[in-house]
């Protein structure tokens, strides 16, 4: 597997560069409301989404390969007094729990952190296997077409700036360059962290996606074993040609 990258300094800021992005966060807390049965999370990272529906009263778990950002989450939860939430320190690659799950779901594209179409499937299985009778798998994934009619961009560029009420500051910046017959949109990503105009800190490290094309994504969704798969083009989330929202579950 490889080195984790939401750690230390990266995972304790993640919350601060993300705190503008709540699309996805009201688009499955709204989901969720009400549903009665067990739900995953998986690359649920800092409970940005696991904690707001936790706190509706639905019965969630976490589960991310950063020890790190679940630490946050824990922290997180426990300052809110939201109680019940079990966290799994594994990859959701393959991943093995006692719960069989009424539904399991990963936001965000951060299904596409899963860089080779081994690995998606392999995942995509162990999903099938902790899924209830009834349960079913929502996933969300984008295409990264600004990157791609650039193709490659070799000097950083900022794509976060933010500063705490304390003065503290972090700035992300991105350089990249996409990989056409693999699908890949490879990162490579500098994070500064500053004490008011002091540079304290500077953290340089990879990180890549894959895109899938909506027909692909439903073929390995297919390939799987899943058997009921709907596209739900009426999601929030889903932008013809840019972004995709898949539900599956076994069916009969």
């Amino acid at each position: 597997m490889a080195r984790e990258h939401y750690t230390g300094l990266i995972a304790e800021w993640y919350d601060d560069w993300l705190k503008d992005v709540t699309h996805d966060k009201d688009y499955y807390t709204k989901f969720f409301k009400g549903f009665e049965g067990q739900v995953l999370e998986l690359a649920c990272g800092t409970g940005r989404l696991l904690i707001p529906i936790a706190e509706t009263g639905v019965t969630i778990h976490g589960l991310d390969s950063s020890q790190d950002i679940l630490d946050v989450l824990q922290r997180k939860a426990a300052k809110l007094n939201v109680k019940g939430i079990k966290v799994h320190n594994q990859s959701m690659e393959n991943f093995s729990l006692p719960t069989k799950y009424d539904a399991i779901f990963v936001s965000s594209g951060s299904f596409q952190l899963l860089t080779s179409s081994e690995s998606a499937l392999k995942s995509l299985e162990c999903v099938r296997g902790h899924l209830s009778g009834n349960g079913f798998f929502l996933v969300d994934i984008f295409i990264p077409w600004d990157s791609i009619f650039v193709q490659e961009r070799n000097d950083y560029h900022v794509t976060r700036d933010v500063v705490r009420s304390d003065g503290n500051r972090s700035i992300v910046l991105e350089r990249f360059e996409i990989d056409i017959p693999n699908q890949i949109k490879h990162g490579t990503y500098r994070y500064e962290f500053y004490d008011m105009s002091r540079l304290t800190d500077c953290i340089t490290d990879d990180l890549s996606i894959h895109w899938y094309w909506k027909d692909e994504f439903l073929s390995l969704l297919n390939k799987a074993g899943f058997s009921n798969i709907e596209v739900l083009t009426q999601s929030s989330l889903y932008d013809e040609g840019y972004s995709y929202v898949f539900k599956a579950s076994n069916g009969d």
